[in-house]
């Protein structure tokens, strides 16, 4: 039997390609930045604008109302809850003092008690100076960042261009979504076209999935979050509720990560508001697992929760939080990618012998 030349070759400049493409990448951050942000847009909002169009609504139309509505949400953010939240994160810099007491009279009441009930070990009773840690901390952060307010401004209007190239890049990738899987299925044989067009309709359709889901559930639960802990007089309920919001996108981390957030804000409104924030939390999240996530996302991915402890762990290992926010989309496509390709090799190898 002879050697497989002709494939060793393939594989060879495949793999020198992807390298090459990496280190291309690496000198182009930004650019890349703002293709990854546009991609993630784009699948994010291709099921509803799909949903549109089942519904006879021509495509361009699908997409500006879709558009319309999600500039609308942002600018309601950028108007009404980000001041909101400005705020309440002035009031936690006022309260700090407070929590850090707070926090600091916890420590050494748990510390006394561990010295009670275990006289034999070695415990300090006088506590940590949580205080003197936040104060100094805080004039450290104030000094860095009134000495780097150019830095600051430049880097917000570089997020602001991103943000905006990246909303008009991704209206593009939606008007023109054939044209582009016909471009990148005419990169294989013409024989497999027709499968090419299959796994990239599969695998934007997971991600859509994916994010859309992602995003409604987490929106879901925080303003949930948010609603509850105000109404038992929570102060920095909205503040709360958007914390949620985020760490519930990760999964397995996210929900110690809030919860460990609540327990800091809730310290100066006393144990028993501790108490109640943990239970809204962990209620509100326990239902949008066992209720939400079912119905608005189901099975979008088809990854193991094996899988899924894996992939959340490598990839906020790799790449810290954008890796486990995107573990579980990323196993999904390696998956998808192992399905058509490698399954199809195995069975053929299988079938020689």
């Amino acid at each position: 039997m002879s050697f497989p030349w002709r494939r060793a070759v393939m594989v060879g400049a495949g793999v020198l390609l992807a390298v090459l493409a990496y280190f291309f990448a690496m000198h182009i951050p930004r650019t890349l930045a703002v293709f990854i942000i546009a991609a993630f847009i784009a699948a994010g909002v291709r099921p509803i604008v799909k949903r549109l169009e089942s519904m006879r609504v021509p495509k361009a139309l699908a997409v500006a109302i879709v558009f319309v509505v999600l500039i609308l949400l942002v600018v309601v953010t950028l108007l009404v809850i980000v001041p909101l939240m400005i705020v309440q994160i002035q009031g936690i810099a006022q309260n700090l003092p407070s929590i850090a007491a707070a926090v600091e009279a916890w420590t050494i009441s748990v510390e006394r008690s561990l010295q009670m009930h275990f006289p034999q070990m070695a415990i300090p009773t006088n506590g940590i100076d949580l205080t003197h840690i936040g104060t100094g901390g805080l004039q450290r952060f104030a000094g860095t960042t009134l000495g780097s307010v150019g830095q600051i401004l430049v880097g917000t209007a570089t997020g602001l261009f991103v943000a905006f190239a990246s909303l008009v890049l991704s209206i593009f990738f939606l008007l023109n979504d054939a044209t582009i899987a016909d471009g990148v299925a005419s990169l294989f044989p013409a024989s497999r076209r027709p499968i090419a067009h299959k796994l990239l309709t599969e695998i934007a359709g997971t991600f859509g999935s994916y994010i859309s889901g992602q995003v409604i559930v987490s929106a879901i639960t925080g303003v949930a979050v948010w609603v509850l802990s105000a109404v038992i007089g929570f102060k920095f309920a909205l503040l709360l509720g958007v914390i949620v919001a985020i760490s519930y996108a990760i999964p397995m981390l996210g929900s110690v990560i809030g919860q460990a957030i609540a327990i800091v804000l809730c310290a100066p409104q006393g144990w028993w508001m501790v108490l109640w924030v943990q239970v809204i939390i962990f209620v509100v999240e326990r239902i949008s697992d066992n209720v939400l996530v079912p119905k608005i996302m189901g099975d979008s991915v088809g990854v193991s929760p094996i899988a899924v402890m894996f992939a959340v762990f490598a990839g906020g290992e790799l790449f810290g939080i954008p890796g486990l926010l995107l573990g579980i989309p990323a196993a999904a496509l390696i998956k998808i990618l192992w399905r058509y390709f490698v399954d199809p090799w195995l069975s053929a190898q299988l079938d020689r012998r």
